[in-house]
């Protein structure tokens, strides 16, 4: 298999840049090394290092504005950590032979993130709520509307970028991205009709729409001389329905942003400038599932769209969004429709990506199932327009961003360990404590590893969550850890394994309700529907609009049944943590389904042909062929009050994510 790939790993070249391979690593939020009042963020240098030492061609850290959010905090006035530990990382990505740009941004306009306590802030707020016109609606929170940007506004923004420029030329950064004609921030909403009424020389006519972006262009080649390499993270469609509103693969609708008729000459118009590489995929922060896309798109999905746009430039053309199956990847590129493939989430779940893939070892790479729990999540829901979680790390891999504190190190002193359960918690920790040199037997009561997230992989949108999986059992088989399956462990057995350490991942069991008719002959517990342990009606009630349950009624829509939520909040996918990528993409695709949803809705019977809901109107019934139950778990620890040298791992300590119970098991192994 070795050399199949090799179209990845041919030079390209982007002004006066020779990068090493077409294999660029995108900016994502978290990753920059600059912090907030532009310090240097010293947990990005041993981030990047771990990815140019397994050859990584070009990467391009999360957005750097070129002026902080409050005050006159200029980044071009941060030269000491630009001369100083910025100089140093570059000197240290160099020696590996990969390059560095420097994404650098204009600002958020009407998608500027609202952070508790900003509607204090009066005139600051207002300074900052900045946008091409007056009157726009924060993606966040439409009810906030945004101020029109000053045209002194605008030409302090394209000096910053041409001082900054410099800067980093100086400080040996090979290059700089203007972010971003992409995902609908400020440069972006000057460029489209629907955001911009301006009757200046930034408004009307396609040149002046694009005026802003082209004069930052222009005078960073001023500044830097023509060979100093520009990146434009470019959105070749918006694929919006209108605001907040996204389009999904494959719908009919009308562009409310850019379009594709509009982008060909759009991107000729940044190229004439002096732009010298598309970074491109589609999308906005009203269609932000284009621009970071959940599970449910489709691998390679903004292909089509970015290959178009080749056609009519001439400089490099890169594609981003799930461009990581080697096999679609290698092909576009050898076959000339791209110049590249952007890469992001991918390697922060596995930094050698690039090195697995030239050596032919596919079933090694631990893969990304596009779940942002750990790289973006930014959550958004009624009552919560704008919730942080995780950023720039990743649920699957918590070394990430913590390169050097988390560091695997062979234990001090080897120890038998028995780890009992062999659900995502249970295989983690075993692999972790083999890794360290333990001797380590798995047991699993169930003939197959995987626990309950062989429930979670079942759907056909879920084909990386069943890649992990069998990652999973590869990566133990290799090892060679003891798996005992069909074994089930009693607490009168636990003696019995003569172990020093024993890890108890029972995982949890489904919650059940006080409700008439909860056990009744037309339930099926969503676990079971997922396994196809039992088959579902043509018209479905799912109990709970929790993840699980919307995935459920998506399912069942793609099978061609109906399906209804039951929720008894006042929104559905109300969870802290879960991206708005994907939260707003499961919304769209209720939509488009017709999928009825009923919240503040608490069930009060189940009865042979539906359910019976109280609403805020008064009682109603639902017709359905089968309930499915979809309301959450309890732990399960059968094991419970066992000796000392017992630790409970994930699930049957407390019910979770994958993010939570995987950081436990590394946060275990690394202790024992």
């Amino acid at each position: 298999m070795q050399g199949q790939y090799e179209a990845l790993f041919t030079p390209l070249k982007i002004g006066n840049a020779t990068i090493k391979n077409r294999i660029i690593l995108c900016a994502m939020g978290g990753t920059s090394p600059f912090g907030f009042g532009s310090h240097f963020e010293e947990k990005t240098r041993a981030y990047y290092i771990a990815r140019a030492k397994a050859n990584v061609g070009l990467m391009i850290p999360g957005v750097t504005a070129v002026k902080g959010m409050m005050g006159n905090d200029w980044l071009y006035n941060a030269e000491d950590v630009f001369m100083g530990p910025v100089k140093s990382l570059m000197d240290d990505i160099h020696a590996f032979g990969s390059k560095f740009f420097l994404q650098l941004g204009a600002g958020f306009g009407r998608a500027q993130i609202l952070f508790p306590g900003m509607d204090k802030m009066g005139d600051m707020l207002k300074a900052m709520m900045v946008a091409p016109s007056d009157g726009l609606p924060n993606v966040w929170d439409p009810s906030i509307k945004h101020r029109e940007m000053t045209r002194e506004e605008i030409r302090q923004i394209v000096d910053a970028y041409a001082k900054t420029a410099a800067l980093c030329q100086r400080a040996g950064i090979d290059g700089v991205e203007i972010h971003a004609v992409h995902e609908g921030y400020l440069l972006d909403q000057f460029t489209i009709l629907n955001t911009n009424h301006r009757t200046d020389e930034y408004g009307g006519s396609l040149e002046n729409r694009f005026r802003f972006a082209t004069d930052i262009i222009k005078a960073i080649k001023t500044t830097c001389g023509e060979g100093y390499p520009i990146s434009v993270r470019y959105s070749v469609a918006s694929k919006m329905r209108g605001f907040n509103q996204g389009a999904l693969p494959g719908e009919d609708y009308v562009e409310f942003g850019r379009s594709m008729e509009e982008s060909p000459a759009a991107a000729r118009l940044l190229e004439a400038a002096g732009a010298d590489m598309l970074n491109a995929d589609n999308g906005s922060y009203d269609s932000w599932f284009w621009a970071h896309p959940p599970v449910y798109m489709p691998m390679a999905c903004n292909l089509p769209e970015v290959s178009y746009i080749k056609q009519f430039v001439k400089i490099p053309v890169i594609c981003a969004g799930r461009m990581n199956d080697p096999d679609i990847a290698s092909h576009a590129v050898k076959s000339g429709i791209i110049d590249g493939i952007g890469i992001a989430r991918q390697l922060l779940a596995d930094p050698e990506w690039c090195d697995k893939v030239r050596a032919g070892k596919l079933d090694d790479i631990r893969p990304c199932i596009a779940c942002h729990n750990g790289c973006f999540a930014v959550s958004h829901y009624k009552g919560n327009p704008c919730g942080f979680g995780r950023m720039g790390g990743c649920a699957l891999n918590p070394v990430t961003m913590r390169e050097e504190e988390m560091a695997l190190k062979p234990a001090a002193v080897k120890k038998k360990i028995a780890v009992i359960g062999g659900g995502i918690g249970g295989m983690e920790a075993a692999r972790l404590c083999k890794m360290r040199g333990h001797d380590v037997t798995l047991f699993e009561k169930s003939s197959q590893l995987g626990g309950v997230f062989i429930a979670a992989a079942a759907p056909s949108f879920k084909e990386k969550d069943k890649e992990l999986l069998k990652w999973y059992i590869s990566q133990l088989h290799a090892l060679d850890v003891t798996i005992k399956l069909n074994t089930e462990i009693t607490k009168e057995q636990l003696a019995s394994l003569k172990a020093d350490e024993i890890i108890v991942a029972t995982g949890s069991v489904p919650k059940k309700l006080p409700v008439p008719g909860f056990s009744g002959s037309n339930t099926i517990e969503a676990i079971d529907y997922l396994l196809g342990k039992k088959q579902a009606g043509d018209s479905v009630v799912i109990i709970g609009g929790g993840l699980t349950g919307c995935e459920i009624a998506y399912d069942l829509s793609l099978k061609g049944k109906k399906a209804v939520i039951v929720e008894m909040q006042d929104d559905i996918l109300k969870i802290m943590g879960l991206s708005a990528a994907n939260s707003n993409m499961l919304r769209e695709i209720i939509r488009f389904y017709n999928i009825a949803v009923y919240t503040s809705a608490a069930l009060s019977e189940i009865k042979y042909d539906g359910v019976l809901v109280k609403t805020e109107t008064g009682e109603q019934f639902i017709p359905a062929d089968s309930v499915i139950l979809s309301v959450g778990y309890n732990s399960y620890d059968p094991l419970g009050d066992a000796a000392g040298n017992t630790h409970l791992l994930g699930d049957a300590s407390k019910v979770g994510n994958l993010l939570t119970v995987i950081e436990q098991a590394y946060q275990l192994a690394y202790k024992l």
